[in-house]
């Protein structure tokens, strides 16, 4: 091996902000699909992932590392995005997991839900999402920004502007009271290597209705099957 190997699935979820952080940061790496890596249907290889589940960071040198926590800390001290004094370290944590915990929420939504599921899940997810982005707006408060923690960006930053991207599936305006929000955004959009990833990653469509990946120009539904 000789590049970072990220493997996940067929979903906008898990694996965006790992992505995000490396593209920033000019590492090379692979996606992989777990199929593709383990060489067998999922069902089966899960077996062979720590936790059966994915995502799974391989490093360089074979060692593989699960749980999404574990992936972007051990790529935010690999690529400087985490501060050195343990205090502000630890606020960075306290970002990325009130990120992280808006996943069980609404990617369920985002990814697979339709029809009268899709929409009973979005009004029942959308208190959350406001009350979480208030918050996350009064974070943004705390410094200058446009970043969590100033003028730079840490890797709560990516997991955070992962998800707020999200929830503009399940609602277009989401952020039209929280403009500290907005200013963050714009500022993670213009970093370098993450505008080129926005450009270049697999458009999600039919959110809703019948969600699908376009790989390689091809839609494909979501999900952890080859099919």
């Amino acid at each position: 091996m000789t590049d970072l190997t990220l493997v996940y699935f067929k979903m906008r979820a898990l694996g965006e902000a790992p992505q995000l952080m490396m593209r920033h940061s000019n590492q090379p790496y692979r996606y992989a699909m777990g199929w593709e890596y383990f060489g067998k249907p999922w069902a089966e290889a899960k077996r062979g992932a720590t936790f059966r589940q994915l995502p799974m960071l391989v490093t360089e040198e074979g060692t593989s590392i699960a749980q999404t926590g574990a992936i972007m800390r051990y790529l935010a001290r690999r690529l400087g995005l985490v501060p050195a004094d343990p205090v502000t370290a630890a606020l960075v944590d306290e970002v990325f997991e009130g990120a992280h915990e808006l996943f069980a929420h609404f990617n369920p939504v985002v990814n697979f839900h339709t029809g009268n599921q899709f929409r009973a899940s979005k009004e029942a997810c959308l208190p959350v999402l406001h009350n979480r982005f208030a918050d996350f707006e009064l974070l943004l408060a705390r410094h200058d920004g446009p970043f969590f923690f100033g003028e730079s960006p840490y890797y709560c930053d990516f997991a955070a502007f992962h998800h707020i991207d999200l929830a503009h599936f399940i609602d277009e305006a989401i952020l039209a009271d929280y403009p500290r929000l907005q200013g963050f955004m714009a500022g993670m959009r213009g970093l370098s290597g993450v505008s080129a990833y926005l450009a270049e990653r697999p458009e999600l469509i039919g959110v809703g209705v019948g969600p699908k990946l376009v790989i390689d120009g091809v839609p494909v539904p979501t999900g952890i099957t080859a099919d």
